[in-house]
C-alpha cells in the first residue's frame, strides 16, 4: 500500500475542490470519492504515515482537510489533529464518519480535536454538496468555534426547578416530569401538532426533543434515577459551548429507554463548574436552539450559586419546598435572592412535595404567605418512590395511576404550553443541517 494517492473517478471531468483525506484505510477514502464524485478531488494520505515533508507537498494552503472519524481511526486522527493545528493554527479541520447511535465516539473524538465540522457519510448527495460547498468558501484562518452566533428562528421553553434546600425531592420530582413530558407533541414547520400519521416523517430529529439538565445537588441524582450514564458532562458542554449543534445533541447524549428523555449531567468526580459565565449562558441558548424543552434541575443550589443569565432566560421557575419549618426559611432567603437578582417576577410558581394533611401548615397557606402561585401540591410518596428507584424503575413505569403522578399532571401539562417567538427563516447554518420531513443525522 502506497502512503499517498489521489483517487479520481473516471467519470469525473473538473472537480471544482481539492480534498485532502486522512485515514488508516484506502477503502474508506475510495467511498469518500464517489460519495465527492462530481464536486471534489479526493487524496488520501495515509494517517499512519503522516510526514511533515508530505503535508508541505499536498496541502499547499488550497486543500479541505479531512479526518477519518470512523471508530477505529479517531485516535489517529485526533493525534493528527493536535499536530495540524499545532503546525497551522486555525487551520479548518474537517471529521468524517458516520453520526450514527453506534458511532458517537467518533463525534465526540471529533468535537473534542477541534474539527469545525463533520461530514456524515450517511447523509444524502444534496446535503455532502451543500456542506463541502460552505466547507470550500471558508477562509484559511477559520477557527473551530468561533463561527458567530445567529439569532435562533426559535427557542425552546426553559424551565428551572429550584429546590429550595437539599432533600425536599427536586431531583425525582426533575426525573418523572422529564420522563413524562418526552417526547413533546412534534410539531410541523409552522409550529402545528403533526398527526400521528405524520409521525414518522419526523421520528429521526437531530436532537432529543426534551432534555434534563441535571445540576442538583447531590450531584447526578436524577441521572441515577433514569439509569442513564455518560462521558460526555456538563463542563465539557460548557467548554464547548460555542459547538454545540443538534449532531452532538444526539450523538453524545444518553437518553432514558422508556422515554427517550436526553440527560447533560454534572460529573459526579469532579466539581460542579461556576454556573454564572458567559459560557454558561451561550450553552443554554445553545440547548434551547435544538431542543423543544430544557428542563433544569437546581435543586439543593443557592440563588447566588446559579447563572444570572440562566435565570433571566428561564420561561418559568418553580420553587419546590415540602412543608418543613426550616424549608420556610430557605424559601425565604430564596425569594430575596430572586428579588435581588432581579427575577422576582410572573414566572414563579410554587410546587409542594410530600404533602401531608396533618402537618398544620397547608401549601394554600404556603402560597399566600410568600405570594406565589401555587402549580401542584404532591402527596408524600417517599416510600413508594424509594421502592421503585431501589428496583430501577420510574414510579409512572408501573403504576400510572399513583396519586404522586396523577398530581403531576398539572405540572406536565405546563411543559407542553411554551410561549415560542415567532419563526423566521432559517440561517444558513441551520439550512446546511435541515431537510423537509426530517434531518441527515441518521438514528439506528
Amino acid at each position: 500500500m502506497t502512503a499517498s494517492a489521489s483517487i479520481l473517478p473516471m467519470s469525473m471531468l473538473e472537480p471544482g475542490v481539492d480534498v485532502l483525506f486522512y485515514s488508516s484505510d484506502e477503502k474508506r477514502a475510495q467511498r469518500l470519492a464517489a460519495r465527492l464524485r462530481d464536486l471534489a478531488r479526493v487524496h488520501w494520505e495515509d494517517s499512519r504515515l503522516f510526514s511533515v515533508a508530505s503535508w508541505r507537498t499536498q496541502y499547499q494552503g488550497r486543500c479541505l482537510v479531512l479526518l477519518d472519524y470512523a471508530n477505529d481511526d479517531a485516535p489517529i486522527s485526533t493525534q493528527l489533529a493536535h499536530h495540524l493545528l499545532t503546525m497551522v493554527p486555525g487551520l479548518p479541520l474537517f471529521g468524517v464518519g458516520s453520526t450514527a447511535s453506534d458511532h458517537a465516539a467518533g463525534v465526540l473524538a471529533a468535537l473534542r480535536a477541534g474539527v469545525l465540522d463533520f461530514f456524515d457519510m450517511d447523509a444524502s448527495d444534496a446535503e455532502i454538496r451543500e456542506l463541502l460547498e460552505h466547507a470550500a468558501k471558508l477562509p484559511a484562518d477559520t477557527r473551530p468555534g468561533t463561527t458567530p452566533a445567529v439569532a435562533p428562528h426559535q427557542l425552546g421553553k426553559l424551565v428551572l426547578l429550584l429546590g429550595v434546600r437539599p432533600g425536599v425531592g427536586c431531583s425525582t420530582l426533575a426525573a418523572h416530569l422529564g420522563a413524562l413530558a418526552a417526547p413533546l407533541p412534534p410539531k410541523s414547520a409552522a409550529g402545528n401538532a403533526i398527526s400521528t400519521a405524520d409521525k414518522t416523517a419526523t421520528a429521526e430529529g437531530p436532537a432529543p426533543q426534551a432534555l434534563l439538565l441535571d445540576l442538583g445537588l447531590p450531584a447526578c441524582d436524577a441521572q441515577l434515577y433514569l439509569g442513564v450514564t455518560s462521558e460526555f458532562h456538563y463542563a465539557e458542554a460548557l467548554h464547548n459551548a460555542s459547538r454545540i449543534d443538534a449532531t452532538l445533541l444526539r450523538s453524545a447524549l444518553p437518553r432514558h429507554g422508556a422515554s427517550q428523555l436526553a440527560v447533560l449531567s454534572q460529573d459526579a468526580k469532579a466539581p460542579l463548574p461556576s454556573l454564572d459565565t458567559a459560557e454558561a449562558g451561550l450553552l443554554i441558548e445553545r440547548l434551547r436552539e435544538h431542543v423543544d424543552l430544557v428542563l433544569c434541575d437546581l435543586g439543593g443550589l443557592s440563588v447566588k450559586q446559579m447563572s444570572a443569565s440562566m435565570l433571566r432566560a428561564a420561561s418559568e421557575i418553580w420553587l419546590v419546598v415540602d412543608q418543613g419549618i426550616a424549608t420556610m426559611v430557605s424559601l425565604d432567603r430564596c425569594l430575596r435572592d430572586l428579588q435581588q437578582a432581579g427575577v422576582r417576577d410572573q414566572r414563579l410558581g410554587l410546587v409542594v412535595n410530600r404533602h401531608d394533611d396533618d402537618c398544620g401548615l397547608t401549601p394554600q397557606q404556603i402560597a399566600k404567605r410568600f405570594e406565589l402561585p401555587l402549580l401542584a401540591t404532591l402527596p408524600n410518596r417517599s416510600h413508594t418512590l424509594l421502592i421503585h428507584a431501589n428496583q430501577g424503575r420510574l414510579l409512572h413505569q408501573s403504576a400510572p395511576r399513583d396519586p404522586y403522578i396523577r398530581a403531576l399532571a398539572p405540572l406536565r401539562d405546563r411543559l407542553h404550553t411554551a410561549n415560542m417567538p415567532p419563526a423566521s427563516a432559517l440561517p444558513w447554518w441551520k439550512k446546511l443541517f435541515t431537510r423537509a420531513g426530517g434531518v441527515p443525522w441518521k438514528t439506528r
